[in-house]
């Protein structure tokens, strides 16, 4: 276990409001190679998540570019997004099961988000919500280190074989995929202004 003042805090010139506004998903990448050492950091950032009772209930996969893993993923993900094309014409099957495909290729970095199920129901959801926590750190260190993540829990989260191949326990809730990157591009988004969805009571 690591206790809280025994943390090292990494040197970083973006404050915490720069990355909560500054988090973007891009799902366009460079080619650029993600350092091992940030990825460290990341995960280091997820795993002090709001985490009720200290179940540490996140389990991580990482899968490196263009290792036999990565490929066996890819393959699952290129079935399942084929055989589930609505479409019955044969070359929007393929084009749509080609698109995931590359999504797991291409990315940088790979990384699959598990939630570990608690005792009972109340303790399970709670897991649940603090991977969803561990994760969004994760994003926003990114933005620390110079990078994005893309968090998608569509299709490539959906084979029936993913967690058997990553090594998941069959209990085990899938939270995401998480493809992390140096980003080609600068997503624009919008938010309603907080003060339409606060109410405030007295």
């Amino acid at each position: 276990m690591i206790n809280s003042s025994e943390v090292t805090v990494p040197s970083t010139q973006t404050s915490v409001y720069e990355a909560i506004f500054g988090r973007r998903m891009s799902k366009e990448f460079t080619d650029a190679d993600v350092p091992r050492e940030a990825l460290e950091r990341m995960f280091d950032a997820a795993i002090w998540a709001p985490n009720h009772r200290l179940t540490e209930p996140w389990r991580f996969f990482v899968l490196e570019k263009d290792s036999p893993g990565r490929e066996r993923i890819a393959d699952l993900v290129w079935q399942y997004a084929y055989d589930n094309v609505a479409s019955p014409n044969e070359t929007i099957k393929e084009h749509v099961a080609d698109n995931n495909r590359s999504r797991i290729t291409d990315a940088p970095t790979l990384v699959y988000a598990y939630s570990v199920p608690g005792p009972n129901e109340e303790t399970t959801h709670e897991n649940y919500a603090s991977v969803c926590c561990a994760i969004h750190n994760m994003a926003l260190a990114a933005v620390a280190e110079g990078l994005s993540l893309d968090w998608s829990t569509g299709t490539v989260t959906r084979p029936s074989k993913l967690a058997e191949t990553l090594g998941a326990e069959d209990d085990w809730a899938m939270v995401g995929a998480l493809f992390i990157g140096e980003p080609a591009d600068e997503p624009v988004s919008m938010r309603s202004a907080a003060p339409n969805i606060v109410s405030w009571l007295k």
